[in-house]
């Protein structure tokens, strides 16, 4: 049995003299009418005392032992139970305040379990969410939001903040007002200017109050963003594409109209001119063909970018028939080109007929701009580490394209896949260009799962790399190992 401390120890004296204040007044009573001694009545009140003392140290020692516990379960809940030796009312009371304290305890493994798995959820929704009570002020987010809003990456920031100092739009900020205010759902649109611009959706949901400890206010609206930037982005792209393809249409079809006009007007007799018209006329027309054929390939493409082609290619067999498909032409750009394969270079999962469109593209492209008399290199190898904007992990094959002609211009390689975006726009019709070759390749790539860039330097050159990964995973593991 564990020896009281010197405050149990007061406790317990005080304890075994107010029992005994009864039987003192009952002797003073005594000794005041003179039926009793005062030498009798002090040694009887000491009897009393050492008896009430004896019962109290005996017997209540249990209970103080049980009060220090309580004390201290308050600030620590895993203090270890009391040894109660002598009162088996105290141990009855210690056995019921321990299964209490075991309930309690697995009560609230439950509730903490029940907060974190209902935090994973948040957390595992890819938009961001906000959750905000009756003052505006923010109770809980999830990770998307924390990581939007930049707050170290974790949305434990976020909370305690005001709705207006992380986001300040006046129109989300207004909704927001109205759903607390008049309990009406409100969307709206609001644009993030940095680090990227992007566009967002709002939507502010009004929820029946819930009481939480330590939030009297309790969640009253929860605030759902979702990103439209890639929408928008594509509708802008869907527009700026018809428009486009109209005006690129337009062009050679006024010229094939113009010349039919002439020829069957002015130069109706001219055999000289209809000859030359007629020349004319094939090439816009074989020129609009290269453009409708383009436009459909790319439609085609995009319907089957989210599915990716599970053939295993050989990608030495696809450039060396597509280096002989361009024999001809090298020899009259009297351009070199040459290939370099590495011997380790695994097959990959893809297309063969759209990994000879990408390799047909981009050769065409680095002999037409190459220049006469120019150099294009195709050296394929195994690269050990991928590039940030391709998915997964370890080794891929990469494939450099590289010519000698004039360069480009840095200010325009992000925009070179985009459709009909050409540098010179003369030169590339003259060489019978579409505007969309390199937004096919853009496509195919993705469809592959694979990535592309683009470096290039005025006077030395332009280099275009593609990256795929290879059919076997273990091939790419053991690359990057």
């Amino acid at each position: 049995m564990s020896t009281p401390d010197s405050a149990s120890f007061r406790r317990l004296l005080a304890w075994s003299f107010g029992p005994c204040i009864p039987a003192w007044a009952v002797l003073a009573g005594l000794v005041a009418f003179a039926e009793l001694g005062r030498g009798a009545a002090v040694a009887g009140g000491i009897v009393v005392f050492a008896i009430m003392a004896l019962l109290v140290f005996s017997r209540l020692a249990d209970f103080d032992r049980l009060i220090r516990y309580a004390e201290e379960s308050l600030v620590n809940p895993d203090a270890p139970l009391p040894e109660l030796s002598r009162s088996a009312t105290a141990r009855r009371l210690l056995a019921a305040i321990a299964a209490l304290r075991k309930l309690w305890t697995e009560r609230r493994e439950a509730a903490d379990g029940l907060a974190r798995s209902g935090q994973d959820v948040l957390d595992a929704l890819p938009d961001p969410l906000i959750l905000i009570d009756r003052r505006r002020r923010i109770i809980s987010a999830n990770a998307a939001a924390g990581e939007l809003f930049d707050m170290d990456r974790t949305a434990q920031r976020l909370a305690g903040r005001d709705l207006a100092s992380v986001i300040r739009d006046p129109k989300v900020l207004e909704a927001a007002d109205q759903a607390l205010q008049q309990g009406r759902k409100g969307t709206t649109q609001f644009t993030l200017p940095s680090p990227v611009e992007h566009t967002f959706g709002a939507l502010v949901m009004p929820l029946p109050p819930m009481k939480s400890e330590g939030n009297a206010d309790g969640t009253a609206a929860v605030v759902a963003l979702y990103d439209q930037t890639e929408r928008l982005k594509t509708d802008r792209m869907r527009a700026d594409f018809v428009a486009n393809a109209s005006h690129e249409l337009r062009t050679p079809l006024a010229a094939v109209l113009g010349f039919i006009e002439t020829l069957q007007g002015p130069a109706r007799d001219d055999a000289e001119a209809r000859d030359q018209f007629l020349e004319i006329m094939l090439k816009q027309a074989n020129r609009m063909t290269r453009l409708i054929d383009d436009l459909l390939s790319l439609s085609r493409i995009e319907l089957r970018e989210h599915t990716r082609p599970t053939d295993i290619v050989d990608v030495a067999d696809v450039i060396h028939a597509t280096v002989e498909l361009f024999d001809r032409q090298a020899k009259e750009r009297r351009t070199t080109v040459t290939v370099s394969i590495a011997p380790d270079v695994p097959a990959i999962a893809g297309d063969a007929g759209e990994l000879g469109q990408v390799f047909h593209n981009l050769l065409g492209n680095a002999i037409k701009y190459g220049g006469d008399d120019g150099k294009v290199e195709i050296i394929v190898t195994l690269s050990d580490t991928r590039p940030p904007s391709m998915q997964g992990r370890g080794g891929c094959m990469r494939i450099d394209v590289k010519d000698s002609g004039e360069g480009i211009p840095r200010e325009h390689l992000p925009r070179l896949t985009e459709r009909f975006y050409r540098i010179d726009t003369a030169r590339s019709r003259q060489l019978g260009g579409t505007g969309l070759g390199l937004a096919i390749v853009k496509h195919i790539i993705n469809r592959h799962r694979g990535a592309m860039t683009i470096d290039s330097e005025i006077g030395k050159g332009s280099v275009f790399t593609v990256f795929l990964p290879p059919a076997n995973q273990s091939v790419a593991i053991r690359a990057a190992s």
